[in-house]
């Protein structure tokens, strides 16, 4: 905590002026100097910090299993297998020692060389650092057979150290290990304490990858999610997993392990066909964005190798050239490189470039070697290697000799930029920003609509080219991405240069239905293959023109999703809304809002989720209670299906039943009720007691069951209604009364007005950055959406294909 002191007079400027923060007030201080920052990416760097700790246990052997849970409060545990944190009293500070691990500042086992050869964790502050930036941390230690408890408040102790009882025991084995339960202090993380399962599991997943045989278990209660990692095959399966919306050159990946002086070395490495490069890097786990010694190690290794093979080998004849560049080598490689050392020099706290000079050496070192010996075993695969880098070699001079002749094209018609473009009026690039729009109808608007002093307008004509799929030569021959690249000034690829960059803001702005979207893409793909400085200095944003428009009498409103526009008509709905159940007092006021908003999550979950059966079956299931019966008992499971017959004509009349029976599922030796209905001349088969219901929706279910007492009415002599789903429905039917609705498909349909007050004015408008959170994550999911393979991006729309909004077919 900080030491009071008294407020210097005005001006003055002694011992006095000279603040001490003591423990860990430092952090709560200044959190952004020890986890990078507080938005989204600090929040989750808490998590990466206790799971770093758990991770050691594992490299040092003492840990088999790591278990992550996001737990319904907002809160999230770590717990492993390993040690546990020693909880005899320190020597020195006179309290437990893990009372000193979270409460001290460069406190920790990371320091004496006997407990941990190898971590990621080295100064200290990690664990600490969590419990400082923290509402509340629980923490648990089974250790020598006795379970001990303590509870911390933003880094102040609540409780003692106690013990709970004996440590479990499971299978004859004592339970032991640690648990650290933390709740993010939304004082400190003001942006958001929501933690992404999306950004957590592909971290974890990684850290599965780089441990060899580690099991990751991550638990999602909020949304009722799971997955289990564990890769017996390491960084070979890291590398698989990256290539699997590619096609390879060679079956498995390149495989290298060695190492020296307390400095071990791991690298897998595959080639593609593919034209763009992916090395990720890591040391002691951490991951290393930004590189660092191992990585120029590993790529003048590869470098020096491939060139002296092909010389050997004398392939460079027909290429007329005597060696080949690092860059057209590494085109299409995917490369995991892993080094693990003993005291490792990191850039700062959050750890994103290796620092050790011996560790170049070494890496060159072992790559060089074993590279090399795979080549002379392997000789098919390095002459296609080989090949495909001098192929990338002449595709990159072809396309230095289009820029030249580009450039001098422009010289002598006078300029450099594009006839289409128009440009704005601002030279500090900083203040401009340039909306690259879909069409001449809709950029022809915007031009009209813009404020011309700072807002430059690019059309588009037509979807740009696949960028995954070309080289670089092909690209320049593309006339849309030329004019987006002289627009913008500042080149692509290796050439790419950030100073030269025209506009501060780089806006896409397309239309809201299916070709709209394909355009995005494009453009998202080329900016992260071709720019993706451009990406990572936050350069990229996302228009969010309104999907809807909606008025009543003169007022209008823009909404800007199938959402906003629910919850607006919902707030008009439930306005002066009675809801009547057949017993007792009509319900008014917060009391309805909160049933209607209750009923309104359960009937977007049933619509989403049920893919096995009908809405409207599903809504009549879970009403009679038929998810509550035991299916392997028939009778039970014969009488709900003729319940079910009978709650669903009154729930949905409409719905032609044409069958209801019950079969038996042979595999799971459960009974399955099966209704065949027939509407609007479609036919549908539904199945219920086999589908895997969610605890969530149950959780609905047994609190709508407790909360509303169906049928209810919607005015004292209305009909009754005996659905959850209907009487949602019907209130947004009401809510929509007097209002028209006009949903928009293209930019086209709005006038310069419209187009400026909803998408272009910095006053009213709605933009989405684009972040890189993980390149490697990124690099995957383009390669798998743009690519060439096809199995993998089919199992990528089944998987979301539940998820997808606003879909104009």
């Amino acid at each position: 905590m900080a030491t009071e002191q008294q407020p210097p007079e005005s001006g003055r400027y002694d011992a006095s002026s000279i603040t001490v923060l003591e423990g860990l007030e430092a952090v709560r201080k200044r959190p952004a100097m020890y986890i990078g920052s507080t938005g989204p990416n600090g929040l989750h760097h808490l998590v990466y910090e206790v799971v770093d700790n758990s991770i050691d246990e594992a490299m040092a052997g003492e840990c088999t299993r790591i278990i992550v849970i996001l737990h319904k409060d907002g809160s999230c545990s770590v717990e492993d297998n390993g040690r546990g944190i020693p909880v005899d009293i320190h020597p020195k500070e006179g309290k437990p020692a893990c009372e000193v691990a979270l409460t001290t500042l460069h406190a920790g086992g990371k320091f004496d060389k006997g407990s941990y050869k190898v971590s990621g964790g080295l100064h200290g502050v990690g664990v600490s650092c969590v419990n400082a930036l923290s509402e509340s941390l629980i923490l648990d230690i089974w250790r020598d057979g006795k379970h001990h408890h303590q509870r911390y408040c933003r880094g102040d102790v609540l409780t003692a150290l106690e013990i709970k009882g004996d440590a479990p025991i499971d299978d004859g084995v004592t339970k032991r290990g640690t648990r650290v339960q933390f709740l993010p202090d939304a004082e400190i993380f003001q942006e958001t304490v929501n933690f992404s399962l999306d950004t957590l599991v592909n971290r974890l997943q990684e850290l599965a990858f780089l441990n060899p045989g580690l099991k990751i278990l991550v638990d999602d209660n909020r949304h009722d999610k799971h997955f289990d990692f564990c890769y017996e095959g390491g960084v070979r399966e890291f590398v698989k997993h990256l290539n699997e919306a590619r096609t390879s050159m060679h079956p498995e990946p390149v495989y290298i392990r060695g190492g020296r002086d307390g400095v071990e070395c791991e690298v897998a490495i595959q080639w593609t066909n593919s034209y763009s490069e992916n090395i990720c890097s890591f040391a002691n786990n951490i991951k290393t964005v930004e590189g660092g010694t191992h990585v120029s190690g590993f790529k003048g290794a590869l470098t020096r190798v491939v060139n002296q093979y092909a010389q050997h080998k004398n392939l460079f004849k027909s290429a007329k050239t005597d060696s080949i560049s690092g860059d057209d080598i590494r085109e299409g490689i995917t490369a995991v490189l892993s080094v693990k050392i003993a005291e490792p020099q990191f850039e700062g706290q959050t750890k994103t470039k290796l620092g050790n000079s011996d560790v170049r050496g070494l890496v060159e070192s072992v790559v060089g070697q074993h590279l090399g010996f795979f080549f002379q075993e392997n000789p098919s695969v390095a002459r296609s290697v080989i090949i495909k880098a001098i192929e990338a070699s002449r595709a990159r001079e072809a396309a230095r000799k289009a820029r030249e002749l580009a450039r001098r094209k422009s010289a002598l018609e006078g300029s450099e930029l594009p006839g289409k473009l128009a440009d704005c009026q601002e030279r500090d690039a900083d203040k401009c920003e340039i909306y690259l729009v879909e069409g001449d109808s809709a950029g022809g608007s915007a031009k009209q609509g813009r404020d011309r002093k700072y807002q430059a307008i690019l059309p588009l004509r037509g979807k740009i080219l696949n960028v995954e799929k070309a080289r670089l030569d092909r690209m320049l021959a593309n006339q849309e991405i030329l004019t987006i690249i002289s627009a913008l000034g500042c080149a692509v690829g290796s050439d790419f240069d950030p100073k030269r960059l025209r506009y501060g803001r780089i806006i896409i702005m397309t239309d809201a239905d299916v070709d709209g979207s394909h355009i995005r893409t494009l453009l998202l793909t080329f900016f992260f293959r071709q720019m993706q400085p451009l990406v990572e200095g936050g350069h990229l944003y996302i228009a969010q023109p309104p999907l809807y428009k909606i008025k009543r009498g003169k007022k209008e409103r823009y909404l800007k999703d199938d959402h906003a526009l629910n919850a607006f008509l919902l707030t008009q709905g439930v306005r002066n809304l009675n809801l009547y159940p057949e017993k007792g007092e009509p319900i008014t006021g917060d009391e309805a809002s909160t049933i209607i908003e209750l009923i309104r999550r359960y009937s977007e979950r049933i619509e989403r989720s049920e893919a096995r059966m009908l809405p409207d079956v599903a809504d009549a299931w879970y009403l009679i209670g038929g998810h509550e019966v035991d299916p392997t008992d028939k009778a039970a499971v014969e009488a709900i299906a003729e319940e079910l017959a009978q709650a669903l004509e009154r729930t949905a009349p409409d719905l032609h039943i044409a069958d209801i029976s019950v079969a038996h599922d042979v595999d799971t030796g459960a009974n399955v009720v099966v209704v065949n209905s027939l509407r609007n001349g479609e036919e549908r088969i539904s199945k219920m007691g086999a589908i895997p219901t969610g605890p969530l929706l149950l959780e609905m279910v047994t609190e709508l069951h407790q909360t509303v007492s169906l049928p209810m009415r919607l005015s004292a002599q209305g009909e009754p209604i005996e659905s959850w789903r209907v009487l949602y429905n019907r209130i947004m039917e009401g809510a929509r009364k007097g209002y028209e609705i006009q949903r928009y498909k293209g930019l086209g349909e709005m006038n310069p007005n419209q187009l400026w007050d909803t998408t272009m004015n910095p006053d009213t408008r709605t933009l989405v950055q684009v972040k890189v959170e993980d390149s490697t994550t990124a690099d995957h999911i383009f390669s798998v959406l743009m690519g060439d393979a096809v199995d993998p991006r089919r199992n990528f729309i089944q998987e979301n294909a539940l998820n997808v909004r606003n879909l104009d077919i």
